[in-house]
């Protein structure tokens, strides 16, 4: 079973993707963690990806459409998997389709997480964080 979680970022996805992750047997692709594995590895893709994410950039769909793409090749998410926030883009949209055809597999199922912007507002404001102190309120 191939699923996406769509959501404003703060919505839950990642909380809610291990339990569905857990619950399917499938595993949770993060373009985040798929990022740090591809940096971790030394991958040429990796190398692309370290220095926008040092600098707080985001990773265009040159660099993230063959990340994922590379990680759909692999043996352990032939039987599924959980997208959590990816396709972000019309580009990654269309590339996902091209290469379930080609892998002849398809999207069962997308769950869209709805949270108040009030809530999300609430739970962003406690993620932010200070380089100089681990606890910095400013």
């Amino acid at each position: 079973m191939n699923i996406l979680l769509i959501g404003p970022p703060g919505a839950g996805k990642g909380t809610q993707s291990e339990k569905i992750s857990a619950t399917f047997g499938i595993p949770h692709l993060s373009t985040g963690n798929l990022f740090r594995a591809a940096i971790k590895a030394g991958t040429p893709l990796g190398k692309q990806v370290e220095p926008l994410l040092a600098a707080g950039q985001l990773v265009p769909d040159s660099v993230t459409i063959p990340i994922v793409d590379e990680r759909l090749r692999q043996p352990d998410v032939t039987q599924g998997c959980l997208f959590d926030g990816y396709p972000r883009t019309i580009p990654q949209a269309q590339a996902l389709d091209v290469t379930f055809e080609r892998l002849v597999r398809k999207l069962n199922k997308v769950i869209l997480i709805e949270v108040p912007d009030t809530a999300i507002v609430a739970r962003m404001s406690g993620r932010r964080s200070c380089r100089m102190m681990a606890a910095c309120t400013t």
